[in-house]
């Protein structure tokens, strides 16, 4: 039975660092960020399946196809599928093979069978037994479609988080939202592992940071499979996502570094840190970011 595994981190928590470096184990394939909710319109309408087939199809690339597409949540879904190594060719192969299986878009189980295909198609491709990719909130829709599954959960200092979204990229939630998500996302997902719903491993990005190879060799033993040097040398790769564009670029470029522990001491200012507080003070302090001045 399949035995995926499925990273969750709040937008600038390490994420797509996390899964760089399980990109580069010569057994797992990881596939970014495909997410089913892109799979449908704002609206919540399927696109006509056989026309995204036929836009696929006949264009001579993903991006010259996302371009044919209106709708900005399937723009978004194709545009990440080379970070997973699929072209348009790939996609449309395997859309049709969904298609004549009588599957759709309408539900979560067609959605997440799809992105399945995509990412077993790179699993593939490249000679690997395992697959993964980011996952959404839905931790026990998630489960209970691939209940094998191993979920890994990166944690970092939600102030940093903050620091980060407000310089980097162009994210809207107000300090005290992101303090929200931080806090919801990280106690739900702990009660979880806890009950037994999902077989889940929090990473906290600071130790991550500051002992590479120790952390990386206990998220080994926790997915069972054994640790290989190239994952700390997952910069050194030749990997799907290095091919692309993406907002950690820089980041997952060059060996892991402390560099950006502790950078909302600079970056954050009384306001910033007195929403962000107002509903995370008591998750931060469940979390081990307790500080008594705060």
């Amino acid at each position: 039975m399949a035995s995926p595994i499925f990273v969750r981190g709040l937008s600038r928590s390490g994420g797509t660092l996390l899964v760089t470096i399980l990109d580069a184990h010569p057994d797992i394939a990881m596939s970014y960020e495909l997410y089913p909710n892109l799979l449908l319109s704002e609206t919540g309408e399927q696109m006509d399946l056989h026309q995204l087939l036929d836009t696929l199809s006949q264009s001579r690339n993903m991006k010259a196809a996302s371009k044919k597409i209106e709708d900005r949540n399937l723009q978004i879904f194709l545009n990440r599928c080379p970070r997973g190594g699929l072209d348009n060719k790939d996609v449309a192969e395997l859309l049709q093979k969904h298609i004549e299986e009588g599957q759709n878009f309408l539900n979560l189980e067609g959605q997440m069978r799809f992105i399945e295909r995509c990412c077993l198609a790179k699993m593939q491709a490249i000679g690997k037994s395992r697959w993964g990719l980011k996952c959404l909130n839905q931790f026990e829709d998630y489960a209970a479609l691939f209940p094998q599954a191993y979920f890994l959960n990166i944690i970092r200092d939600g102030r940093d988080v903050l620091a980060s979204q407000l310089n980097t990229g162009s994210f809207k939630n107000t300090p005290k939202q992101v303090g929200e998500a931080w806090s919801n996302t990280h106690l739900r997902f702990r009660s979880l592992v806890q009950k037994s719903i999902i077989k889940g491993y929090e990473v906290f990005y600071e130790k991550l940071a500051q002992e590479p190879e120790q952390e990386i060799q206990n998220i080994c033993e926790f997915l069972d499979i054994s640790f290989d040097q190239s994952m700390l040398n997952f910069y050194k790769k030749d990997l799907d996502i290095y091919k692309t564009n993406h907002l950690s670029m820089n980041r997952i470029s060059k060996p892991i570094d402390t560099a950006k522990i502790g950078r909302w001491k600079k970056e954050l200012n009384e306001e910033h840190l007195k929403g962000f507080y107002s509903t995370a003070k008591a998750a931060m302090s469940v979390f081990g970011y307790f500080e008594d001045k705060c």
